[in-house]
């Protein structure tokens, strides 16, 4: 009994040793991560003077909004930021109801061209086009200078519409007999029951859509001309880089008077940037964990 009691107080002490050294090391991950984000957003609030002698680290110094001030100052800044959202939810929508619709059908038994389909399909994940040809086909089909030449390219994803498949193949087929039992047609069942029993998976792929679009600049660099129709990206862009919008001449000034640092003005576009997809995730997380393990539970 002694000996059966000493060996469980053992087990005990590792288990608690290794609880620490696993928070120890969560801490300093936390850290190493948080970091990066917490100086960024501090340089963005503080003065120049501050910045130059490099003592800005995890608070601001100075505390000024100046920064802020040229950002939202720029030309075309709050209707680039209308547009991404008009593009980044048009394109999240597409993509879930597209991507749903043909894994649904690949995964129906009694459809005959599924497996033909799935080869098509499969194609595309390893051979695409490239910037010339899909340039080619986008000036072609009229889309040239339109938000369309940004939506309709990353409306399907030959990834995720396996893994919507492999989804939806984990829900008892029974489910979709008694359904069709019933009466339900194959749309009121996709979007009666499999659509309500994939919360996290639209949830998950419906997040990456909204990031993947945010922060993509290539595309709209290269079919949007018009600045009334340019997305968000390519404005902080021109702040970033150049400093060619029209309200960039003051920053420019105060930037050789001492009074601004270009340093902060580039970090709040980073702030200006990831802001709204912060804002998002809260509302997500609680699925998102469950969706990251789509690809590794169903078959």
């Amino acid at each position: 009994m002694d000996k059966t009691k000493k060996r469980k107080n053992k087990i005990y002490i590792g288990n608690k040793a290794f609880d620490v050294v696993l928070i120890i090391f969560m801490l300093l991950m936390c850290v190493i991560f948080l970091y990066p984000f917490l100086n960024v957003l501090s340089v963005s609030f503080s003065s120049n003077s501050m910045i130059t002698t490099g003592q800005v680290t995890f608070f601001p110094r100075e505390f000024n909004l100046e920064s802020y001030k040229v950002l939202f100052d720029a030309e075309n800044i709050l209707r680039a930021y209308g547009n991404t959202i008009v593009i980044a939810a048009a394109t999240t929508i597409l993509n879930l109801v597209l991507n749903s619709l043909v894994a649904y059908v690949l995964m129906v038994p009694e459809f005959c061209l599924k497996k033909p389909l799935s080869i098509i399909i499969l194609i595309t994940m390893f051979f695409t086009g490239g910037t010339v040809p899909t340039y080619l086909l986008i000036q072609n089909l009229g889309l040239l200078n339109s938000w369309w030449a940004l939506i309709l390219p990353n409306a399907v994803s030959a990834y995720n519409i396996f893994l919507y498949k492999a989804f939806f193949k984990g829900i008892s087929p029974e489910i979709r007999e008694a359904a069709k039992i019933d009466g339900a047609g194959e749309l009121t069942i996709l979007t009666r029951i499999y659509a309500p029993l994939s919360k996290a998976l639209y949830a998950t792929f419906g997040l990456f859509s909204v990031v993947g679009v945010w922060n993509n600049y290539y595309e709209a660099l290269l079919y949007i001309k018009d600045a009334d129709k340019q997305p968000i990206q390519m404005i902080l862009r021109k702040i970033v880089f150049s400093f060619t919008t029209t309200s960039m001449g003051d920053a420019q000034a105060m930037i050789g008077h001492g009074k601004l640092n270009q340093l902060s003005v580039q970090y709040a576009c980073i702030i200006a940037a990831i802001l709204p997809i912060l804002c998002i995730y809260p509302f997500v997380q609680k699925y998102f964990a469950q969706g990251m393990q789509v690809g590794a539970v169903k078959g």
